[in-house]
């Protein structure tokens, strides 16, 4: 660009270039704060203007999700990755990798390829310089508190009302959560439509053992392997091989047996059983094998030991084998138990090991309630609605997770706001994906309870 400050000359970048070699993440907090000339441009001459600049991922994949762009005139969402050349493009192996395919936005700090990188679809990648179209010579950026990484945008929404009356946010993270509870409901009365009501449960439950990166093969195993199938099959072993007849389905139609030893070592069973379980699948399950889930239908990159599908699995086949009544009924005993909750984590805590306390409270939260009371409404059952309406008012808060983290600092800033209860942190995912995520600020519950409180904080002055 031919009004580029003198700081920007081609001498000065080859000075920068050993350090900004060693740090890519420099470049990442630029990005993050926007410390950019308010006119940008792509390397193909394109103007470039960031609505939003998405939110730091710190997981495999693109740097920032979410990003809003209008590129050219097109608004454009998606992904961003951040590298210093754009070289590393390719050196990273992006072109061959899927997780990149259709990133909406390169940036580089300088372009050593002159042209755009493709994704592993052959499809040019949008591409921003920035070592033209920074605010300032780089070594004077100086990474600033606020937005840090992992910010959702650059103000707090509410941080005096959080100070001066928390229980007012809490209201309105609550009334969110009954929201996000009425749309899972709706959607499983839905699925209670199609599936009988035991089946609908465990692929709840299995939905829930999946997290975001398994949930799809987890529903395709669902529906491969019926609940009904197995209860039937269990039920002709003893009790004694109940669990190893459950595991033996599970895991084989996952794609699983027979175990290589790491994944022997981390299912930790011990020989006998793995042998118990491996001729279960090897002798009874022969009209199972072309119901068999691809290997690569998983996704293991970075998933933590505790997290791992096999053990997800041996956590279901204990929850089948030990609800001696079927597992629908063994949810619903406990659901109406005078202590709803200390039940539910009774029953759940028979898929221990394989089955913590923060995962066995999230499928509480996530999966019974919403479960019981559809079904409550599908049936009429006056008695279940009621004894799942308390347990949802009377749930704790689980241990949270980073999203919640994030959007309450993006509402609070600094002042701390206790969330005590499930309603609370559901209320809170939902405002991230109903408002911050969608950009809907103005049409949010806390916008409008900050603006009601400037409006009553004025008045108070006059």
């Amino acid at each position: 660009m031919s009004d580029c400050p003198e700081t920007h000359n081609p001498a000065a970048l080859a000075d920068e270039a050993p350090q900004l070699l060693r740090d890519e993440r420099r470049i990442v907090a630029v990005w993050q704060a926007q410390w950019l000339v308010p006119t940008l441009q792509l390397t193909d001459g394109r103007p470039l203007r960031v609505i939003y600049r998405g939110v730091w991922t710190r997981a495999a994949g693109p740097d920032f999700a979410d990003a809003l762009l209008d590129i050219g005139g097109q608004l454009v969402r998606g992904a961003v990755e951040v590298h210093v050349r754009a070289s590393a493009w390719y050196a990273h192996g992006h072109d061959r990798d899927p997780n990149y395919c259709g990133v909406a936005l390169h940036v580089i700090y300088w372009d050593d390829l002159g042209t755009s990188v493709r994704d592993c679809a052959g499809r040019p990648v949008p591409t921003i310089a920035l070592a033209h179209q920074l605010a300032g010579p780089l070594d004077t950026f100086v990474s600033p508190e606020w937005p840090r990484l992992d910010a959702l945008g650059f103000t707090h929404c509410a941080p005096i009302v959080a100070a001066h009356a928390p229980e007012a946010l809490v209201a309105v993270w609550e009334a969110a959560g009954d929201e996000r509870l009425a749309g899972k409901v709706a959607r499983v009365s839905g699925q209670l439509t199609v599936d009988s009501p035991g089946q609908t449960l465990y692929a709840l439950l299995l939905d829930g053992l999946g997290y975001s990166a398994n949930r799809t093969p987890m529903q395709a195993l669902a529906e491969r392997l019926p609940l009904a199938w197995i209860e039937g099959a269990i039920a002709r072993h003893p009790h004694t091989e109940c669990w190893a007849a459950a595991a033996a389905y599970l895991l084989g139609v996952g794609g699983f047996l027979p175990l290589a030893p790491r994944d022997a070592a981390l299912a930790k069973l011990a020989p006998a059983t793995l042998q118990a379980v491996e001729h279960i699948w090897e002798t009874e399950a022969a009209g199972l094998r072309y119901h068999v889930l691809s290997p690569t239908a998983w996704r293991l990159h970075r998933q933590r030991p505790a997290n791992h599908p096999i053990r997800r699995l041996l956590a279901m086949a204990s929850l089948i084998a030990h609800s001696e009544h079927g597992l629908l009924n063994e949810c619903f005993h406990a659901v109406q138990a005078d202590y709803a909750h200390a039940a539910l984590r009774r029953w759940l805590a028979t898929a221990r090991p394989y089955l913590g306390a923060d995962r066995a409270h999230e499928l509480i939260v996530n999966a019974v309630v919403p479960f019981a009371l559809a079904y409550a409404d599908q049936t009429d059952n006056d008695q279940l609605r009621e004894a799942a309406s308390q347990l949802w008012l009377q749930l704790p808060a689980g241990a949270g997770n980073r999203r919640i983290q994030q959007v309450r600092e993006q509402i609070c800033g600094t002042a701390h706001v206790p969330i005590r209860s499930a309603r609370a942190e559901q209320g809170l995912l939902h405002l991230a994906a109903t408002g911050c995520r969608q950009l809907r600020c103005f049409e949010c519950p806390v916008a409008q309870l900050a603006q009601r409180w400037e409006v009553l904080k004025d008045q108070c002055k006059t």
